[in-house]
């Protein structure tokens, strides 16, 4: 495995952690081959869509409606996963929006225990 490789590697590990709290599913393809310039993600949003994701050096784009296949579809390539996931499910826009609240007001909170002290 090549340095590029072995850095999109990572970069699709990361982004599977990152983003598995928003969507039904989410792996890296074990049946597309990764290659030094493309590495396949298999996605599920929370509205039961399927979608083949590939990430290459130019970003992310979905290449298929169904886990494990590359379609020749035009579309848009985004730079980070969330704009991808902003674009394409609105759950995980609710999600993402719930999450950040919860965090802001956990801080909020230790910040008024602290405070207090």
């Amino acid at each position: 495995m090549d340095q590029d490789e072995h850095t999109l590697r990572i970069e699709a590990e990361e982004v599977v952690k990152e983003v598995a709290y928003a969507v039904k599913f989410v792996i890296i393809s074990p049946n597309l081959p990764s290659t030094n310039e493309l590495v396949y993600l298999n996605l599920e949003t929370k509205e039961n869509e399927e979608f083949c994701v590939e990430l290459s050096v130019r970003g992310f784009r979905v290449v298929s409606r169904h886990f494990d296949k590359i379609e020749n579809l035009e579309s848009q390539c985004y730079e980070t996963i969330y704009a991808l996931l902003d674009n394409l499910s609105p759950g995980y826009r609710n999600t993402f929006g719930d999450t950040l609240a919860m965090k802001l007001y956990s801080i909020q909170q230790r910040q008024s225990e602290d405070a207090s002290i």
